[in-house]
C-alpha cells in the first residue's frame, strides 16, 4: 500500500512538471515505476545505457477513425485554433477579443427601464427637476418645491379632509420617537400633545442603497396650509452633499410634533438617525411618530395580496402612477445620474417620491374618515371622483 502511494506521488509531481514546461512525458510514465514497454528495456538493437521508455500502444479504434477523417488529433490542429478554444483570458489577451457585456437580470431590467425614460437630450438637474441650490453651514443641497395642485390634482381637496382630522384614528396607533438622553417631561408632552394637523411632518427618503452604511440623496417633506399641501424635496446632487440635506431635515424636523411615514420607524427614521450621527449632528428632539404601514396591515391585510404603498394606493385611487419608476431601481438610478450628470431619471424618483408623500396622507384620511368603511374602494367612497394621476413629464 505503502509503494502504491509513493508511485501516484511520484506521478502527480512528474505531470506537474511537465504541465510547467519542466519534464517530457517520458518521465511521466517513468514516475510509475514501469516501462510501457517492457521488451524496450531488453531489446538488444536498443542503445547501450538508453533511459529512454517507449510510447504506449495506440489504441486502434481512434487510430482508424484518425485515418478516416472522423476526428483530428489535437497535436495536428494549428496554435491560433487551440488558443482560440481556450478560456476567455487567453483569448482576450493574444488576440484583443472583447468579450461581450454580460449584465444581471436586475442589471438588464434596468437598462430597459433606463432606456425608456431616457428621452430627448441630457439635462442637468436645474433642467430636469426646476428648483434652487442652497447652503447652510457650509453645506450645499438642491431643494425642490411643490404646493396646491402641483403636488396633485386631489392635493387642495385631500388637504381640506385631512385639516379635520380631530383624532388620530384607531388603526394608526401614535408612538414616541426620542434620543436616548431626553428628558421625561419632553416625553411626556409629546405623548399628551393634542392632534394638530398643521404640526404633522409627511416623511419618505430616497437611499442610494438598503444598508446605513450607504448615502441618503433625498428626503421628501409633506405638510398641509392654507393653500393645501406643501411638498419639499431635498436632494443631493451628489454624494458630498448628504450633510447639507441633514442639516436642513433636521431644521425643518423641529418645527413639527408629530412625522407620519410608511415604514418609517423600521426604516426610514433609524436610518436618518445614523446618518446624522456619521456626521456629528445633533440629534432630534422627541417627536410623536405615526408608521402607515402597520396601520394599512391592520386594515386591509384580508383584501389586498400585499400591504406596500403603490397596492394600497391602487385599491383607494382606482388607478395606478404613470412613469413611475420602482422603488428596487431607485438607488442604481442615483448612482447612474452621479456617473452621468444626467438627470432625466431623476424626474420619474422625485414624482415617486413625491407620490408617496401625497398617498400617506390619502391613507391617513381614509382611516380617520368615519362615513366610510375602512375597507372601501375609490368608486365606493364618497368626494374621490376628482383624485386623478399626474405626470411629472
Amino acid at each position: 500500500m505503502e509503494n502504491l502511494l509513493k508511485r501516484q506521488l511520484a506521478l502527480i509531481k512528474a505531470r506537474a512538471r511537465m504541465l510547467a514546461g519542466l519534464a517530457t512525458p517520458e518521465e511521466e510514465h517513468s514516475a510509475t515505476g514501469t516501462a510501457a514497454d517492457p521488451s524496450a528495456a531488453t531489446d538488444p538493437a536498443s542503445p547501450a545505457g538508453s533511459a529512454s521508455v517507449a510510447k504506449p500502444h495506440p489504441n486502434p479504434v481512434i487510430e482508424a477513425a484518425i485515418k478516416s477523417g472522423a476526428v483530428t488529433r489535437a497535436s495536428d490542429l494549428p496554435v491560433v485554433t487551440r488558443l482560440r478554444r481556450g478560456p476567455w483570458w487567453w483569448r482576450r489577451r493574444l488576440f484583443g477579443l472583447e468579450a461581450a457585456p454580460h449584465y444581471s437580470r436586475f442589471e438588464t431590467e434596468f437598462q430597459e427601464l433606463l432606456a425608456g425614460f431616457l428621452t430627448g437630450e441630457p439635462l442637468a438637474i436645474e433642467h430636469a427637476v426646476p428648483g434652487e441650490a442652497r447652503l447652510l453651514d457650509d453645506s450645499n443641497y438642491y431643494l425642490v418645491q411643490f404646493a396646491g395642485a402641483d403636488v396633485d390634482a386631489a392635493s387642495i381637496a385631500e388637504a381640506g379632509r385631512f385639516a379635520t382630522l380631530a383624532r388620530w384614528p384607531e388603526p394608526a396607533i401614535r408612538t414616541v420617537l426620542a434620543p436616548r438622553r431626553a428628558p421625561d417631561d419632553a416625553i411626556r408632552a409629546v405623548q399628551e400633545a393634542p392632534v394638530s394637523p398643521e404640526r404633522v411632518l409627511f416623511l419618505d427618503i430616497e437611499t442610494a442603497g438598503l444598508s446605513a452604511n450607504t448615502y441618503l440623496f433625498l428626503v421628501g417633506m409633506m405638510y398641509a396650509n392654507n393653500h393645501g399641501f406643501h411638498v419639499e424635496q431635498v436632494f443631493a446632487r451628489d454624494y458630498t452633499e448628504e450633510k447639507g440635506v441633514l442639516l436642513h431635515v433636521h431644521d425643518a424636523m423641529q418645527r413639527f410634533d408629530t412625522v407620519v411615514t410608511y415604514n418609517g420607524s423600521s426604516f426610514d427614521l433609524p436610518f436618518i438617525r445614523t446618518r446624522m450621527a456619521v456626521h456629528r449632528l445633533p440629534e432630534v428632539p422627541p417627536l410623536g411618530s405615526v408608521d402607515l404601514l402597520h396601520a394599512s396591515r391592520r386594515v386591509f391585510r384580508e383584501v389586498l395580496p400585499n400591504c406596500r404603498l403603490v397596492t394600497v394606493e391602487r385599491h383607494l385611487r382606482g388607478a395606478g402612477r404613470i412613469d413611475d419608476i420602482p422603488s428596487r431601481y431607485i438607488p442604481r438610478a442615483y448612482h447612474e445620474f452621479v456617473r452621468s450628470k444626467d438627470a432625466r431619471i431623476m424626474r420619474n424618483v422625485a414624482y415617486h417620491n413625491r407620490m408617496d408623500l401625497f398617498t400617506m396622507a390619502v391613507i391617513l384620511n381614509h382611516l380617520g374618515d368615519p362615513t366610510v368603511s375602512m375597507t372601501q374602494t375609490r368608486e365606493e367612497m364618497p368626494g374621490m371622483d376628482s383624485v386623478t394621476e399626474t405626470n411629472p413629464n
